[in-house]
């Protein structure tokens, strides 16, 4: 899925280019002297740091302080200490002191959170893929001052059984904090599982981070706020490339979030195809066989695999390169193969395949919208922009400002960037609305709604005819190539400001990002 590289104009008519092409002549040297200043007070090869094939661990638990099926905890949102390598700790800014830690509740269960924020700036939790009420979604209107407390309490509603996840959302601040891994599992589980409880399951958070030359979470580059930040340092909970054993013939589930700022995932598993049977709501209503697959920053999956019934074999899960058209100088990463995970089939007896019920669930196809809505996503940046992030660097000793972006670079949505308080559509409880979605800018934008899961019904591809998605999806999360248009369906089942943006973390807190107002 690799698309041409050359220049593009954006919608507003302003050229977009490689970050060397909009430099005038005498600049070059200069400017190029400035950035490898920059990659060498910046950047060192702390991934080779990092060991790999070690056994992929479990993810850790915030402990629950009621009976099941509720979850009722309290945890502080703090700087802390991390052991990443051996002789290696940096400061992370992490919930209850770990590294991507698992709420689990059952469908219909209550949740009480009360958190400590003992960040020297604001934040939120924000809980993606929960249909939680609007004042206890975490959005950036609801935000936790510092030092300050806030009791999270609602009631996860039957059928939102899924693989959820939770992260800040203060608006202003989210880049930095995701940079730092503030981001968690919410694992809902359905009161009744159709898949065979013997098939183990394999709960994965991808997150990336990159380092400075002192082992410190490195500041937002310019090219950072443009594309969205990709760290080279690509980790399965907490792990690079860990190792999974399993038996020969094993059938396994392997549940992934990708909670990465900007990275993509375009996902392979060496030798095998596997089953897509969950997506961000929940199961799919039958097993989609695949050879991969493409998570999107945001989204989650569930994938069912056979492994070989060879015994001693190793195959990896890989993320194939995927060009969501970078602008400027690329990531040594960007168009490699990366290993995620190992894996490896023991010396034992073969396993038995375990098969799967013919139908998982049901996906009510969404009919007779009353509501129809349009929305354009476009980005204004000009040469000046590029220009400045040379300058930019240099004025601060080679690390520019984590959360100051040059004013000349917007992202937008229906011409706008967000704003506190205003609202760009007016919606009812309970109505069926379709929103078309066009995507004008000329890189990818992952789609996101709060409070709710959509079906995307069709998609157009750079002005083509329209089709139909390959299945039907609970989504939260949707990818829109440039150019690509995509019909979705949505209700809000309760009233309140509900958030919609762009899942590129930089370019929603570049103005990516708007509202909804349902009574």
């Amino acid at each position: 899925m690799l698309r041409r590289d050359f220049l593009r104009i954006s919608f507003a008519g302003v050229m977009v280019a490689p970050l060397y092409a909009c430099m005038p002549k005498d600049h070059d040297h200069e400017m190029a002297d400035h950035l490898m200043e920059h990659a060498a007070k910046s950047l060192k090869d702390w991934a080779a740091a990092f060991p790999q094939h070690l056994d992929l661990r479990p993810l850790p638990r915030i402990q629950n302080q009621v009976e099941w099926p509720n979850f009722q905890s309290q945890f502080d949102i703090a700087p802390t200490s991390a052991q990443l390598t051996y002789d290696l700790q940096s400061e992370l800014w992490l919930y209850d002191g770990k590294l991507a830690p698992v709420i689990e509740v059952e469908e219909g269960g209550q949740v009480e959170v009360r958190v400590r924020n003992q960040l020297n700036q604001p934040t939120t939790i924000h809980w993606h893929g929960v249909k939680v009420p609007a004042d206890q979604d975490g959005g950036p209107h609801e935000v936790i001052p510092p030092q300050g407390e806030h009791l999270y309490r609602f009631r996860v509603p039957e059928g939102n059984a899924g693989l959820h996840w939770f992260h800040p959302h203060a608006h202003g601040y989210l880049a930095e904090q995701i940079a730092r891994s503030l981001a968690g599992v919410l694992w809902v589980k359905p009161k009744d599982d159709p898949i065979p409880q013997e098939i183990r399951s394999y709960l994965m958070m991808v997150t990336d981070l990159r380092l400075d030359v002192e082992g410190h979470v490195d500041a937002h580059s310019h090219l950072d706020w443009m594309n969205g930040r990709e760290g080279d340092i690509l980790l399965v909970n907490g792990l690079r490339n860990p190792m999974l054993e399993v038996a020969p013939g094993a059938t396994f589930r392997l549940r992934l979030i990708n909670a990465c700022a900007g990275r993509y995932l375009r996902l392979q598993l060496q030798e095998h195809d596997f089953h897509l049977i969950g997506t961000d709501g929940g199961y799919l209503e039958q097993p989609v066989l695949m050879s991969e697959l493409l998570l999107v920053p945001g989204q989650r999956c569930d994938l069912l695999v056979r492994a070989t019934t060879e015994s001693h074999k190793n195959f990896a899960l890989q993320n194939l390169p995927y060009d969501r058209d970078w602008m400027g100088e690329e990531p040594e990463h960007y168009r490699r193969t990366e290993n995620l995970m190992l894996l490896r089939t023991q010396n034992l007896a073969v396993e038995a395949e375990i098969r799967l019920p013919e139908y998982l669930t049901q996906i009510p196809e969404m009919q007779n919208p009353s509501v129809y809505r349009t929305l354009t996503l476009s980005e204004e940046m000009g040469s000046d922009a590029l220009l400045s992030a040379g300058h930019e660097m240099a004025d601060h000793g080679g690390h520019p400002p984590l959360v100051k972006p040059h004013e000349n670079m917007r992202f937008m949505i229906n011409g706008q960037t967000y704003q506190p308080g205003r609202v760009m559509f007016e919606g009812q409880v309970g109505q069926v609305e379709e929103w078309e979605i066009f995507n004008q800018s000329h890189m990818d934008h992952p789609f996101h709604i709060h409070g709710t899961q959509f079906q995307v019904v069709a998609l157009q591809e750079d002005g083509q005819s329209w089709s139909a998605p390959a299945y039907r999806a609970w989504q939260d999360t949707v990818n829109l190539q440039p150019k690509q248009r995509l019909k979705l369906r949505v209700v809000f089942e309760q009233p309140g400001e509900w958030m919609f943006h762009c899942h590129i973390i930089e370019h929603e807190e570049l103005g990516m990002m708007s509202s909804i107002r349902v009574v």
